[in-house]
This record gives C-alpha cells, sequence and structure tokens, in this order.
C-alpha cells in the first residue's frame, strides 16, 4: 500500500512560492524545505486535502480552485503525490522589506507583514522580488 500526500504551490502576487520547513516528525523528507501538503485522509479527494493543508499549514486565503500539474511517485518510495498550484488573492500580502520574520534560514528571507492573511511560523516566501536582509 503506498502514502498518498497533497502539495501545494502557493503562489503570490509577485511570483513568489511559499516554502516550508518540515519538521523532524514529518512522515516525509523531514528537516527540508517543502511546499505546504501532507497525507491524504482515507476517503479524502486530493483536490480536498490539498485545501485543507493550505488553511491548516499556512491560514492564508487563496483565489480559486488548486489546479493539479504534475502526479507521481516519488523516487524510491511509495509516496504517490499530487502537486497542486494556486494563487493567493489580490491584496493579500506576500512580502514586506522591513524585517525578517521567519525563519534565519530561509533560502529568501522574505516575510509577511502582520495580519490576518500572515503564515505560520516556520514558513516564508520564496523568489520574491521584495527581499529582506538579516
Amino acid at each position: 500500500m503506498s502514502t498518498r500526500i497533497a502539495l501545494t504551490a502557493l503562489v503570490g502576487r509577485t511570483g513568489a512560492v511559499l516554502l516550508r520547513m518540515r519538521d523532524e516528525q514529518s512522515a516525509v523528507r523531514a528537516n527540508r524545505w517543502s511546499l505546504p501538503g501532507g497525507a491524504i485522509r482515507p476517503g479524502e479527494t486530493p483536490v480536498n486535502a490539498a485545501k485543507r493543508h493550505i488553511a491548516e499549514q499556512t491560514g492564508l486565503p487563496v483565489d480559486g480552485e488548486p489546479d493539479l500539474f504534475w502526479h507521481g511517485f516519488l523516487p524510491g518510495t511509495r509516496v504517490d503525490v499530487y502537486c497542486f498550484a494556486v494563487g493567493t488573492p489580490r491584496g493579500a500580502p506576500t512580502s514586506c522589506r522591513s524585517r525578517g520574520c521567519w525563519p534565519s534560514s530561509c533560502p529568501a528571507r522574505t516575510c509577511c507583514p502582520g495580519g490576518r492573511s500572515r503564515p505560520r511560523p516556520g514558513s516564508c516566501w520564496a523568489g520574491s522580488s521584495t527581499r529582506t536582509s538579516t
């Protein structure tokens, strides 16, 4: 039996993609930067799992339905992966120029300003044209 997971590229208005650090307890690829996502529950569709993981792991709003752009197995594993992409709505923050918010090892060293649309700790926007230095 294989494990099914859904990952989502959450793309901000600047083209940045949200990454999260998977903790040491992650069943797949622990202690690595990854797209938001995780296991698909029994009876859950991959797209519903993607939406659930976005809400649980980032707390950010999305613009429309996630689109499936790749489906397959991780090389050398029995992990069945569904990769989706979805944008954030206009007006949702994706980076800031002030201070770095989370973790200092973030490849882009970007952050979101305070407010309801702020990603949860352990997340950062990679590839944003607006970067901070810490």
